[in-house]
C-alpha cells in the first residue's frame, strides 16, 4: 500500500519540509513539501536519501558491547545500561564526578533531546567536563558577543536587506545564514537589489551571486574586516548618530584600525586595493545590512578576533534593528519576549572550569574541545576517565592520533550509533538507535541554535511537528537517544531537570515513570509561545503570525552600550599587523600551500552517509587549481600525498579552477582509524591526521588551527 505523509529532513540545520512517500511501512521516495511555507519545496540531495538511508544494509539493530577479545557482540539494551550504570557508579565512587565526561555535536539535529537529556545527566552526576563540537566550530561568534555586547532589537530582517558580508561560508551548500532554499532566496534578494560580498579563496556557488568577491589568503580575515573598518571611517560610512547614542570605544578602534590601508591590506591578502574599496563603498551606501562569518574564517585560527571585528564593523555601520521594526527570529518555541532598540552591555568571555592542560579555561562557548583528549591523557587527580561521545569523535577531534589515543585510554566510552562507524569501533558499548523518521520532529534545534549562532533559525515565528512516520524495522532493538540518559540516571538514584528555550527555569522529569518524547518536548518547550499542541495542528510547518514581536523602544534609563575598544581583542590586532604573515601562515619552500575546509552538497560530516554513497561524496577529494596540479605532476583521479608538520595523508586529486592557486580544498568527516587499512579511493582520508592541538590555537576558545593549514603535496 502507497501513502504519502509529511515530515521535516534534519540532514543539517535547514530543517526542510519533506513528502515522504510510504510503501507498506517503509519509505522509498522523499520529495519537497510545497504545500509548507518558506521553503518552496526545496530539498537537497541529502534529503531526498533519507530512503536509502533507512535501508543501510550496515544498520545496527541491536547495541553492541566490546568484549575482552576486541570483539562487538550484541546486548539487550537494559543489560547494556545496567552495566554502564555499574560501570559509571565505581569511577564516580573512585575518582569523583569530574572523571565523567560527554562531548555533544550535531546529533541534536536529529535526536532533539539527546543533548538536553545529557546535560541534565551530567548536572545530576555533578560533573563540570561537558564538551561540545561549537567550540570547534565557531566558536568565536559567542566570544564577539561577550566582549562586544548584543543587541536586544536583533539584526536587520532578510528582506530589507541592501547588502550582506560573507565571510570564509557557502550558504548554497552550508545552508548557514540562508537556510531556507538557499539558491533561491539569495536570487531573489540579488534582484530586489541586495549586493552579496564575499571574501572566500574559492569561486564557491555562492560566491558567483556576489557583487564583489575577495579571493583571499586564507588566514587574512581579520586583516580586511579591519581595512574595511578603516575605510568606513575614512570614507564616511560611520553611522555617526547611531553610535554617539549606543556605542562606546570607537576612537580606540579607529586608532587601531589606522595602518590597515587598502594598499597594506591588499599586498597582505592577495587581494585588489580597488576591490576593497568597492565593497567598503556598497556597505557605506547600504541603509541596511548583515554580515555572517562562517566557519571557514573560524578554522583558520583567529577565528574569535575576525568575529569581534565583524561585530565591530556591523556597529560602526548601525546595521541593528531600529524601534517600530518586525523583530527576526522570534520564539515560537520559547516564551514570548519584550525586545528594545538597545543594547545588552559586554560580559566576561571566561569563566568557569579550567582545564589541566596548556593554562587553558572554559569560555562563554564552553569546555575547549581542543583540550578533550589532553584531560583523558593526563594523570592526576581531575584526570576524565569515562566519556558519552555524541559525535563523531574519532573523525572530527583535531590531532587524529592524539584523540584516538586518549579514546582508547578511557575505563569507559559509550556512543549512540546507527552503523559500525570509526567512533563505534572505539567505543565499550554502542547503544543502537532510531532514524529520523522514526523519530518525531519539532523545529526545537534550529531556534535553539539561534540563541547562540544568528546564522540558523528563520526570520518569521516558523515552526513544525510531526509525529514519527515510520516504526524501526521488525525485529531490531533500538531507542530514542535520551532514554540512554534518562534511564541511567534512573539506575543511578538521581533526578533529572531540564531547561526550556530561552528561560533558565528547569522542569523536573518523572523518574518512576519514563515519559514519552512529546512529553520531553512538552518541558522543553514549557511557557511556548505557541502551544504545542496548536503548532501540531498543522502538518505542513506554519509561520504563527500571533508570534511576531515588534522592537520597542529604548528605555530611557538604559545606559549599556556596544564596545569597540576590548583591550585584549585590539591588542591581538596590534600583533596581527606587527606580525610576518608568511611566518604566521608557516607556509614555506617546504610546504607552499595552504589546506582549507570544503564542504560539499550531498554529504555532512556529522552523519553516516548513505550506501550506496551520494555521486560526489565517494570519497573527499583535494581539490587544487589546476595549474598547481599540474605543478605537482599528477592529474585528476591520481592520488596524493597531503603533508603538514604534524602528519601526512594520502587523498585522490581533483582539479577546481574556482580555487586560488596555492590552496587546496578537502572535505572534513571522512576516512578511518588509525590502525585500519586506509582505503582514499572509498573511505577518504582523515583531515586531522593534519592538525595538531597546539597549532595556531585561539586564546579565548582553545580551538586549534583546523584550516589555513600549510602543506606540501606531492604526486603519489
Amino acid at each position: 500500500m502507497l501513502e504519502t505523509r509529511t515530515s521535516t529532513c534534519r540532514m543539517c540545520m535547514a530543517f526542510c519540509p519533506i513528502e515522504v512517500t510510504l510503501e507498506d511501512g517503509r519509505p522509498i521516495k522523499v520529495e519537497g513539501n510545497r504545500r509548507a511555507p518558506l521553503y518552496g519545496g526545496f530539498i537537497c540531495p541529502k534529503g531526498r536519501s533519507l530512503p536509502q538511508l533507512h535501508a543501510q544494509p550496515g544498520r545496527l539493530m541491536h547495541s553492541l558491547k566490546r568484549h575482552a577479545d576486541g570483539e562487538y557482540r550484541p546486548i539487550p539494551i537494559d543489560d547494556a545500561i545496567d552495566e554502564i550504570a555499574e560501570r559509571l557508579r565505581v569511577i564516580i565512587d573512585r575518582y569523583g564526578p569530574r572523571a565523567v565526561s560527554a562531548f555533544i555535536g550535531s546529533a541534536g539535529n536529529e535526536q532533539h533531546a539527546s543533548a538536553p537529556l545529557i546535560a541534565a545527566l551530567m548536572r545530576a552526576i555533578g560533573s563540570p567536563m561537558m564538551f561540545s563540537i561549537a567550540t570547534l566550530d565557531q566558536p568565536g561568534l559567542m566570544i564577539a558577543d561577550a566582549l562586544h555586547g548584543t543587541w536586544q532589537g536583533g539584526r536587520m530582517r532578510p528582506e530589507t536587506l541592501d547588502a550582506f558580508l560573507l565571510i570564509g561560508g557557502n550558504p548554497i551548500v552550508s545552508k548557514q545564514y540562508f537556510g531556507v532554499n538557499p539558491g533561491q532566496q539569495l536570487k531573489e534578494l540579488t534582484r530586489r537589489g541586495m549586493k552579496l560580498i564575499v571574501i572566500d579563496p574559492r569561486s564557491t556557488e555562492t560566491a558567483k551571486r556576489a557583487a564583489i568577491h575577495l579571493k583571499a589568503i586564507p588566514g587574512e580575515d581579520p586583516t580586511i574586516i579591519a581595512g574595511l573598518i578603516h575605510l568606513l571611517i575614512t570614507r564616511g560610512g560611520v553611522d555617526t548618530a547611531f553610535v554617539a547614542e549606543h556605542v562606546s570605544g570607537f576612537e580606540a578602534l579607529a586608532e587601531a584600525v589606522a595602518l590597515f590601508t587598502p594598499d597594506y591590506v591588499a599586498a597582505r591578502a592577495g587581494i585588489d586595493a580597488a576591490d576593497l574599496i568597492a565593497a567598503a563603498d556598497i556597505l557605506i551606501d547600504a541603509k541596511t545590512g548583515d554580515t555572517g562569518p562562517g566557519t571557514g574564517m573560524s578554522f583558520a585560527s583567529r577565528g574569535s578576533l575576525t568575529s569581534y571585528l565583524v561585530l565591530c564593523l556591523h556597529t560602526v555601520r548601525g546595521f541593528w534593528a531600529r524601534e517600530g521594526q518586525e523583530y527576526v527570529n522570534p520564539p515560537v518555541l520559547g516564551p514570548r519576549i519584550a525586545v528594545r532598540a538597545q543594547a545588552i552591555p559586554p560580559r566576561p568571555a571566561m569563566g568557569g572550569e579550567a582545564m589541566r592542560v596548556r593554562g587553558l579555561h572554559q569560555s562563554v562557548a564552553g569546555l575547549p574541545g581542543g583540550a578533550f583528549a589532553e584531560e583523558i591523557l593526563t594523570p592526576g587527580e581531575g584526570q576524565v576517565r569515562a566519556c558519552f561521545m555524541l559525535i563523531s569523535g574519532a573523525l572530527n577531534l583535531p590531532q587524529q592520533q592524539l584523540s584516538q589515543d586518549a579514546l582508547g585510554k578511557l575505563d569507559l566510552l559509550v556512543t549512540h550509533d546507527v552503523e559500525m562507524s570509526p567512533t563505534a569501533r572505539l567505543a565499550d558499548y554502542v547503544i543502537a538507535t532510531k532514524l529520523q523518521l522514526e523519530l518525531p520532529i519539532l523545529t526545537l534545534q534550529p531556534e535553539l541554535a539561534r540563541k547562540v549562532h544568528h546564522g540558523y533559525g528563520w526570520a518569521v515565528p516558523y515552526a513544525a511537528y510531526q509525529p514519527a512516520l515510520i516504526d524501526p524495522p521488525e525485529g531490531a532493538e533500538v531507542i530514542d537517544v535520551w532514554r540512554l540518559y534518562y534511564r541511567l540516571a534512573q539506575r543511578l538514584g538521581l533526578p533529572l531537570s531540564i531547561g526550556g528555550l530561552r528561560t533558565a527555569n528547569m522542569v523536573p522529569l518523572d523518574m518512576a515513570h519514563e515519559p514519552s518524547t512529546d512529553e520531553v518536548f512538552a518541558a522543553l518547550c514549557a511557557n511556548s509561545s505557541v502551544p504545542l499542541e496548536e503548532i501540531a495542528r498543522h502538518p505542513d510547518g506554519h509561520v504563527f503570525d500571533e508570534a511576531r514581536i515588534f522592537v520597542g523602544q529604548k528605555d530611557p534609563y538604559c545606559m549599556a552600550r556596544l564596545r569597540l575598544d576590548d583591550p585584549d581583542m585590539l591588542a591581538e590586532l596590534r600583533q596581527l599587523r606587527a606580525e610576518d604573515p608568511v611566518h604566521r601562515r608557516g607556509t614555506d619552500a617546504d610546504h607552499p600551500f595552504i589546506l582549507v575546509a570544503r564542504r560539499v552538497q550531498n554529504s555532512t560530516n556529522a552523519f553516516v552517509r548513505v550506501s550506496p554513497p551520494l555521486p560526489g561524496v565517494e570519497t573527499n577529494p583535494a581539490y587544487l587549481h589546476p595549474d598547481d596540479l599540474a605543478q605537482v605532476g599528477a592529474t585528476s583521479g591520481a592520488l596524493i600525498e597531503l603533508r603538514s608538520r604534524w602528519g601526512r595523508i594520502e587523498v585522490v586529486a581533483e582539479a577546481d579552477a574556482t580555487l586560488r592557486p596555492g590552496v587546496v580544498a578537502i572535505t572534513h568527516g571522512f576516512g578511518r582509524n588509525l590502525g585500519e587499512p586506509d582505503d582514499p579511493r572509498r573511505a577518504g582520508a582523515n583531515v586531522n591526521r593534519l592538525t595538531h592541538v597546539e597549532d595556531g590555537v585561539d586564546r579565548w576558545t582553545g580551538m586549534p588551527r583546523l584550516g589555513g593549514i600549510a602543506i606540501a603535496v606531492r604526486a603519489v
